[in-house]
């Protein structure tokens, strides 16, 4: 089974890009996604030996060590059955609760009926996701369909180690020359919509997080393949980096230009082939 959705809607999520970035790793024994979200491009990627998924956001972790639970994955998948769409649910959903299937059943709630895609970002309500007039199915219809496309999701996680600990740990830890590390941290805030700048993750970086970033990317002597927007402080921080750039629309159908930095590990991996 070959996932044909990304698990939710999330901030930053990859889940279009992911064929291009993916054509762009080099091989690799073992994989690593510090900065995971919702793992968009792991879902996609064709399988490694070893796959090392990690966010410090405690909400989408038990998502996911959910979905790699039998019963518990069964159990949410018969919740979300259950679910309508419906304004009400989407209300009750920022509602905190105790039960860890519950607490996944409402993540994918707010991802999937509110608007925008931070819905991780509890602290922020959005408006309801309702719309009969787009081409196409609709929200609801995508709702209805999507405990049936769990499967594919469940099958591709089996064997991903899945972490909670501070990105650069992740990186060192699961460091050497046959591993890649996709690193697609929090945009850096210049680059952003100006109104969002600092709403965005419950997890921020700021600029000095970057450089801390930077510094710990460029120790490592595993392969490097980086995500990000154009920005001054990417230019000051890999000015030697090999770039590949690609339109893609952003939240709200807003062009932006997506960059991919590689290091020179991954760029002679990625040339070899």
């Amino acid at each position: 089974m070959i996932p044909t959705r990304p698990v939710t809607r999330w901030h930053g999520g990859k889940w279009r890009l992911a064929p291009w970035i993916i054509s762009h790793f080099p091989p690799h024994r073992v994989y690593t996604e510090a900065y995971g979200g919702a793992a968009s491009v792991l879902i996609r990627k064709p399988r490694s030996f070893a796959e090392i998924y990690n966010d410090l956001d405690g909400e989408i972790v038990n998502l996911f060590r959910i979905l790699r639970d039998d019963a518990m994955s069964s159990r949410l998948r018969h919740l979300l059955r259950l679910t309508p769409f419906a304004r009400e649910e989407l209300n009750l959903a920022y509602e905190p609760t105790g039960c860890i299937i519950e607490r996944a059943r409402r993540l994918l709630i707010i991802g999937f009926m509110g608007f925008g895609s931070n819905g991780h970002n509890t602290s922020i309500r959005t408006g309801f996701r309702i719309s009969a007039r787009r081409s196409g199915t609709t929200p609801a219809h995508d709702w209805v369909d999507w405990p049936e496309s769990m499967g594919a999701l469940i099958e591709r996680l089996r064997g991903v180690t899945i972490e909670s600990k501070p990105a650069l740990d992740i990186l060192a830890r699961h460091d050497a020359p046959d591993t890649l590390h996709y690193v697609d941290p929090p945009y850096v805030h210049s680059s952003r919509n100006r109104g969002r700048r600092s709403h965005d993750y419950r997890h921020e970086m700021h600029d000095e997080d970057h450089r801390d970033l930077s510094n710990a990317l460029k120790r490592l002597r595993g392969m490097v393949v980086l995500s990000g927007y154009p920005t001054r402080l990417y230019d000051e921080l890999y000015p030697d980096w090999h770039q590949v750039r690609k339109a893609a629309l952003a939240d709200g159908a807003r062009r932006r230009t997506e960059i991919l930095w590689l290091n020179d590990a991954a760029h002679r991996g990625l040339s070899e082939i």
